[in-house]
């Protein structure tokens, strides 16, 4: 049971990457975009890649995680080495997951009005300039090398 855990710890893991992944290079690629239309189309695709990959694969990385990590034995309170690993989660969940679902939102809105009014294009510009899904991107990346760490590293 221990094995299967483990590989659907690992497809989730992969789930989770894939969607940051996905997540950054679309938004990357609206920032770099000219024109409304296509800077609407990769935001839009950002948005879908965090609902379909990104956030499906952390809660789905948190389930597995906490079922492997049981089953291995572990307790999730009491196992002082897999604080950091619980910290780096719930900070990736509680903070991460909303900022750059948050950033997301706002690139699409300001994009949206955009398209129906080219004179609020500016507005556009500042939104995908505005650091928070390259920040909590990143430290979410910064995070998964930790978690990653902690659990290849502990005991």
């Amino acid at each position: 049971m221990q094995d299967i855990l483990l590989f659907a710890l690992i497809i989730s893991a992969y789930w989770y990457v894939m969607g940051l992944a996905a997540v950054q290079l679309a938004y990357i690629r609206a920032v770099r975009a000219e024109g409304v239309p296509a800077r609407l189309e990769a935001i839009e695709d950002a948005s879908h890649y965090q609902g379909v990959l990104f956030v499906p694969g952390a809660i789905a990385v948190g389930f597995a995680g906490a079922f492997y990590w049981t089953e291995a034995g572990n307790n999730l309170i009491t196992s002082e080495w897999m604080w950091p690993l619980e910290a780096a989660f719930a900070i990736t969940l509680l903070v991460c997951l909303p900022l750059i679902g948050a950033g997301l939102r706002s690139a699409r809105i300001a994009a949206l009005k955009a398209r129906k009014d080219p004179a609020l294009a500016p507005d556009l510009d500042h939104a995908l300039h505005e650091s928070v899904v390259p920040a909590f991107g990143g430290l979410a990346v910064v995070l998964i090398v930790i978690m990653t760490a902690v659990s290849v590293f502990g005991p």
